[in-house]
């Protein structure tokens, strides 16, 4: 074929004036044949646009306009993902494309609502870590894009960090709040209408759309202070924590937030079910807002690897327990509509700045740094600081509560959003000015409009065209392929031999190739996070293949079927089989011989197996859901007590337990027992492990890992332990004060466990692991004092 054949070739299908054959034109009805195969050719180019479409729908979705100083839980104005009822200018005008949208929209609710649930049973879906990795990575990344925009405000505005700078933002955004909701009052005190529901049927549906966030309150803590945290560290974790213990009630199931929730829930008869359920994420509940997903799933992320992220893990929480507008907004309106408002009214007051989880996620935000600038220099306390602006940013751009259909905003599509869409935009400015006439003869329609139309002169001055033509060419294959514009045929027409060769100069041509190349981002830079931050970047690849370490890694989740040869039971130390612990109602009161106590223990058995036990039945309370009940609750008592807090109280503990200095758990009960031994003090467990016969602290170490799988277990080596505790109280392993300290967190876990045990009755599986977990508990410990 010749040049001038191939042009010619070109030049037709640029004109859309399709050749017909001689043949075509000669028979009877050829026009008509013609016509079809022209439809079929247009059935199926409709059918590929629409599927490439969809794409650019998720850089429009991503892309859109976030707020800036965002109301943490609801702002102003749409934030990363509208809801499914907001339109703007574009898909106003394409009805396809919203239709495209709404799918490309529903697919994803549908990959958060899985990811949702498998985060909250995480032990039978370990597949998920490495997607886990990267979307919290980009979703990182994501936020980060949006606030470098407005470094002037927010918390990018402290460029270096000092309690004084920090503890100054905070209060002025605090102030900002209290100013905002004092206007709200005024303005409704002059007759003006309610701003969050419009009536009592819409705020029964907003309350039920908020649910996925409010099942999950406290999750960004979850993975918080394991025993796995090195030692220097913990008071700064158990201070968080204790952020998370109050949010669970402090074992206090009435106060547990998820279960007031519930109790909401049923009052408006939503007809829910348990938030960690199969049946929570299906369909039929009609929970459909995106937004609201996408920050439940982050909440459930921030935490998940908690060694890696724990300066993030802090900076989301002082973010997110900062006072928003919008839930005192929501207390009032409620009560005006004779709703229950008791969920809104506990966060109000439970997260106050001055000595609630403000003050408190803050103070742990301020030690973790000043530590690293103690231990570490300026260099890393500076990069810790980074990464709880990371943390703290991703709080803020992600809204959690549902928009009302009656306040989504019609909005624009934005001016160009990068540089190369400036430039491009520039240059078919430039040629729209001669060429628009030059394409008279041509059909050819981009998106909603023709060639011609698009590029007529006085309306390619406007903004907004500019942008809409850029958004149909970009989805106008095979014109450009999003991400490769070598196979894009607009650059081909641009080339020697193309239709266009000559029209744009090289330097027009590079600046079509990069935009078009720039189309398969997803709209930010999803290596950002790292490159704000410092750090050097760890890929889902690279920590999948990185060897996890149980005694400092997290999760690690190994399968715990071998572990255990459950089919040679071995006998207590004492001789008392442990199926006579259920003959009664009350809890084993058996206890290590009196002999025990009189002996040293073998410290290369009995410190792996001290420092190591505390894991027991710290992962049960992970997820908020999984702890709403009488069970959970005297779970969150026991770990309280290991760690060292006060015994529950009828109010809130807040600044008071961040203030005491006296706070003595298991951990630091080990420390003392191992320098009244004159051995090295280790510096976390893996120190403590090494070198050790560690094999069975390893084992607890796995098993605790998946407490659904391995309760009964867990609970029965954990009753194991309290004796223990309580036979070292009575020796002279400790000084006499920490024996009196020792003695009560026994007291406190004997009354948890035996709520855990109450439990099992009536299900002999569950009972004989129980046993099976009080057995090799026993036996292991009785190793330490020379019994086998």
């Amino acid at each position: 074929m010749t040049s001038y054949t191939r042009n010619r070739a070109r030049w037709s299908i640029w004109n859309a004036e399709p050749e017909r054959s001689s043949s075509a034109r000669a028979r009877p009805g050829g026009n008509d044949m013609s016509f079809v195969s022209l439809a079929a050719s247009v059935v199926v180019v409709i059918l590929a646009f629409v599927a490439f479409r969809t794409y650019e729908a998720v850089a429009v979705l991503l892309a859109r306009d976030k707020a800036r100083r965002k109301d943490v839980e609801s702002p102003s104005s749409p934030a990363v993902k509208p809801s499914f009822s907001g339109k703007n200018a574009l898909t106003q005008t394409i009805p396809e494309l919203e239709q495209d949208s709404a799918r490309l929209e529903t697919m994803q609710l549908k990959n958060d609502k899985d990811l949702y649930f498998k985060l909250q049973n995480l032990e039978r879906h370990p597949e998920i870590l490495p997607q886990s990795w990267h979307l919290l990575v980009s979703l990182l990344s994501e936020t980060l894009a949006d606030a470098l925009k407005h470094v002037d405000s927010g918390i990018l505005s402290i460029e270096h960090f000092t309690r004084e700078n920090l503890t100054l933002f905070l209060r002025t955004e605090n102030d900002k709040t209290t100013q905002q909701w004092e206007h709200y009052v005024a303005r409704r005190k002059a007759g003006s209408p309610r701003e969050m529901f419009s009536d009592i049927e819409e705020a029964k549906w907003w309350l039920k759309q908020a649910g996925p966030v409010k099942y999950v309150d406290g999750a960004w803590l979850g993975h918080i202070n394991r025993i796995t945290t090195p030692f220097a560290l913990r008071h700064i974790t158990k201070n968080a924590w204790q952020v998370m213990s109050e949010e669970l009630g402090d074992g206090d199931l009435l106060k547990n937030h998820v279960h007031v929730y519930r109790a909401l829930m049923r009052d408006i008869d939503s007809g829910l079910p348990e938030g960690d359920t199969a049946d929570f994420i299906q369909p039929r509940h009609k929970l459909d807002v995106p937004r609201v997903w996408r920050a439940a799933v982050a909440q459930l992320l921030i935490s998940l690897f908690p060694h890696d992220f724990m300066p993030e893990i802090l900076g989301f929480n002082m973010a997110y327990e900062g006072l928003p507008l919008h839930l005192m907004k929501t207390v009032k309106e409620l009560q005006e509509l004779k709703l229950d408002a008791y969920y809104f009214v506990l966060h109000i007051s439970i997260d106050n700045a001055a000595s609630g989880h403000a003050a408190m996620a803050m103070e742990a935000a301020i030690e973790y740094i000043e530590q690293m600038q103690k231990t570490k220099g300026d260099v890393v306390a500076h990069q810790a600081w980074k990464r709880v602006q990371a943390g703290f940013v991703l709080a803020e751009g992600l809204p959690t509560t549902p928009e009302l259909p009656s306040s989504v905003r019609h909005v624009e599509l934005p001016s160009p959003r990068t540089d190369i869409e400036a430039a491009v935009v520039e240059v078919f400015a430039c040629k729209a000015a001669v060429a628009h006439k030059i394409h008279c003869n041509s059909v050819l329609r981009i998106g909603r409009r023709t060639l011609v139309e698009w590029l007529e002169p006085t309306a390619f001055e406007q903004t907004k065209w500019q942008m809409e033509f850029l958004h149909d060419l970009g989805n106008c294959r095979p014109w450009v392929i999003k991400g490769d514009s070598a196979k894009s045929r607009l650059i081909r027409e641009l080339a020697w031999e193309g239709k266009m060769f000559g029209s744009f100069t090289q330097t027009e041509v590079e600046v079509v190739k990069r935009w078009i190349d720039s189309l398969g981002n997803p709209g930010f830079d999803p290596h950002l996070y790292w490159s704000f931050t410092g750090r050097e970047e760890i890929t889902p690849k690279q920590r999948l293949g990185r060897t996890q370490d149980v005694r400092c890694d997290y999760p690690v989740l190994q399968d715990t079927g071998r572990l255990l040869d459950r089919d040679s039971p071995r006998e207590s130390p004492d001789g008392i089989q442990p199926e006579g612990l259920f003959q009664s109602a009350t809890p084993p009161t058996v206890s290590f011989p009196t002999s025990l106590v009189d002996k040293n223990p073998d410290m290369s058995i009995f410190i792996p197996l001290w420092f190591a036990h505390p894991c027991l039945l710290e992962s049960f309370v992970s997820i908020p859901a999984k702890v709403a009940d009488r069970t959970g609750s005297a779970i969150v008592r026991l770990l309280r007590a290991q760690s060292g807090f006060e015994t529950e109280g009828p109010g809130v503990a807040g600044m008071d337990e961040v203030r005491r200095t006296d706070a003595v758990g298991l951990v630091e009960l080990g420390l003392e027992m191992v320098r009244n031994a004159r051995l090295p003090e280790p510096k976390d467990l893996k120190e403590a492990l090494e070198g050790r016969d560690e094999g069975f602290a390893i084992t607890m170490l796995h098993l605790a890992m998946r407490p659904m799988q391995n309760g009964a277990l867990l609970f029965g080596l954990s009753r194991a332990f309290v004796e223990l505790h309580e036979a070292v109280a009575g020796s002279d392993l400790l000084s006499p004060a920490s024996r009196t300290v020792l003695q009560e967190i026994a007291r406190r876990e004997r009354e948890s466990l035996t709520i855990c045990l109450e439990e099992l009755k009536g299900d002999d599986t569950r009972v004989a692991e129980y046993c099976r977990g009080y057995d090799l508990g026993k036996a292991e410990i009785g190793r330490c004092f020379g019994c086998r």
